[in-house]
């Protein structure tokens, strides 16, 4: 077996190339991740799901050649593992090479990977939790999960959103594009087909918040963040005010933001963690896997 699998250098096999600021993105996930496992691991939860609905190769390569692990690696070699993991991604080659990374996991029996559309595949996933939560166990609560949202753009449909969100115990860090969507609303606007926002947002509720924007980049940024939080805020998710504390933006070379960082919990020690993630106050070996 390859030694290098479960490593954070080049194994041979395919990896996401990304840019300089997606580390932070890493590191953040790895931090609450340590803080969500570590805190909650000795109560009587029936399970502790990770969800990944864009999971990609489980590696990525940056421009200056380093090697990070991807959302997957960064759960599975969390200090304490999770009970079941469900890897979802549209591309093969992305799942094969996942597949063989985690093959040299002590967890591998542990990890589903599902090849296909994270919107479908999404049915599958919540429907297991339902029925691990339905059968009685005495002295055990219910399924206590993490899902991770990382589209590229607006491939994330808000009703995967929601089945996610209709789960009793789901705490959800989103990467909300913020450039992808200011980039191209008006277009979709000018040319009358505006499908995958309206799918993005679960409603054309957004349409209004653009224009009353006033064609503002930074305020559309503002109107449309706050319009899926408070759609967030629908599904029992516990929004922080001011509406940007519980928020992460990340920017490129010029200044311009590219996407932020969401994290939601239905309990106030979800909420403690999130922010404290994003405050910085994980320390190095916290994330000793970068």
């Amino acid at each position: 077996m390859n030694d290098n699998l479960l490593k954070p250098v080049d194994d041979g096999l395919p990896m996401r190339p990304n840019k300089e600021h997606a580390t932070d993105k890493l590191r953040v996930l790895g931090g609450y991740i340590h803080r969500f496992i570590t805190s909650m691991r000795e109560r009587p939860w029936r399970a502790f799901f990770y969800i990944d609905l864009l999971a990609g190769p489980g590696k990525n390569r940056f421009p200056d050649g380093t090697v990070m692990f991807g959302s997957p690696l960064i759960a599975l070699n969390s200090t304490y593992p999770f009970t079941n993991y469900r890897f979802v991604d549209f591309d093969p080659q992305n799942c094969e090479a996942l597949r063989k990374r985690v093959s040299a996991s002590e967890y591998e029996n542990r990890v589903r990977i599902m090849h296909g559309d994270c919107n479908k595949k999404v049915d599958e996933i919540v429907s297991e939790i339902a029925w691990m939560d339905g059968v009685y166990k005495k002295g055990r609560w219910s399924c206590l999960s993490l899902a991770f949202l990382d589209p590229e753009g607006l491939e994330l449909r808000w009703e995967t959103v929601e089945k996610l969100g209709q789960m009793k115990h789901m705490d959800l860090i989103i990467n909300f594009s913020t450039s992808g969507i200011t980039r191209n609303a008006q277009q979709l606007i000018d040319s009358g087909n505006t499908e995958s926002i309206d799918l993005f947002f679960g409603t054309e509720e957004w349409k209004k918040a653009y224009k009353e924007a006033g064609g503002d980049n930074t305020r559309v940024r503002r109107a449309l963040l706050d319009l899926y939080k408070k759609r967030l805020g629908t599904l029992d998710y516990q929004v922080v005010e001011p509406s940007s504390s519980d928020e992460l933006v990340f920017k490129n070379s010029k200044n311009v933001q590219l996407y932020t960082l969401i994290g939601v919990s239905k309990h106030e020690r979800g909420v403690e963690f999130w922010q404290d993630t994003i405050a910085g106050k994980s320390s190095s070996s916290q994330l000793r896997m970068f």
